[in-house]
C-alpha cells in the first residue's frame, strides 16, 4: 500500500452495475459523445494486441471491457479491490466463453507473480491516483506483464492544463507527456501508442506502453 493517502479508492468501493455506471457517465449527447471517443480509442489499442493472449484486468469493475479484450484474449485475470464490483463481475463472468478469474486484487501491490500474463489492461483509474501512486501503479503493471501495458492516463495540454487549473478540480491529477514518459521509464516500458478518448477538451487518453 501506499503512504500517500487519497479517499478515491475508498468511494470506488461502493461499486456501479454496469447499467448505473453507463447511465451515469454516458448519458445526454456529450455523454454518448464520449462513450464513441472512449469505445474507438480503446478498440483501437486493443486491435493491436495478438491473439491467444493472458490479460490482467485491473480494476475490472463491472466488466465492462470484457467484450472487447476477450476479441484477443484466451483469459482475463480480473481484478478488484471493491467487494461489491468483485461480486458483480463474477456474475457477468459467467456469460463468457473464455476464462475470467475474478479476484481481489490492489493496483498499488498486486499479488501477481512477475510476468504472470502478457498485458496488463487498466482504463479509468489512474486520473484519480496522485502522481507518486501512478508511479508506483504502472510500474506493478508493467511487473506483471510480459508484454505490454495498456493503460489510461489524463495526459494535459497547455491549453487543456489551463482550463483545468481554472477549474480547481479536486482528486483529478493528470500531467504532462513528458512525465508520462518519465513513468513509463521507471517501470522499464516506452510509449508506443496513444488515443484520446474523450472531448477534445478532455485530458483522458489510452495509452499502449511496451
Amino acid at each position: 500500500m501506499s503512504d500517500v493517502k487519497y479517499s478515491a479508492k475508498q468511494s470506488y468501493e461502493l461499486g456501479l452495475s454496469r447499467e448505473e455506471y453507463e447511465r451515469i457517465r454516458f448519458s445526454g449527447v456529450l455523454g454518448r459523445y464520449r462513450y464513441r471517443a472512449e469505445q474507438n480509442a480503446v478498440s483501437a489499442l486493443v486491435a493491436q494486441l495478438p491473439k491467444g493472449i493472458e490479460v490482467a484486468d485491473c480494476p475490472c469493475g463491472n466488466g465492462r471491457w470484457w467484450p472487447l479484450l476477450a476479441t484477443r484474449a484466451k483469459r482475463i485475470i480480473a481484478l478488484d479491490v471493491s467487494p461489491g464490483m468483485r461480486s458483480y463481475a463474477a456474475d457477468e463472468a459467467k456469460r463468457f466463453d473464455i476464462d475470467i478469474d475474478v479476484r481481489e486484487g490492489d493496483a498499488e501491490s498486486l499479488d501477481m507473480d512477475d510476468g504472470s500474463v502478457d498485458y496488463t489492461f487498466s482504463h479509468a483509474l489512474t486520473k484519480h491516483l496522485p502522481i507518486p501512486v501512478q508511479y508506483k501503479v504502472l510500474a506493478e503493471f508493467a511487473r506483471v506483464a510480459r508484454s505490454g501495458v495498456i493503460c489510461s492516463f489524463g495526459i494535459f495540454s497547455h491549453l487543456t492544463y489551463e482550463i483545468w487549473r481554472r477549474r480547481k478540480l479536486e482528486e483529478s491529477y493528470p500531467t504532462f507527456i513528458e512525465e508520462l514518459n518519465w513513468m513509463a521509464a521507471e517501470a522499464g516500458l516506452v510509449v508506443r501508442n496513444m488515443r484520446r478518448c474523450t472531448t477534445p477538451l478532455g485530458v483522458e487518453y489510452s495509452v499502449y506502453f511496451e
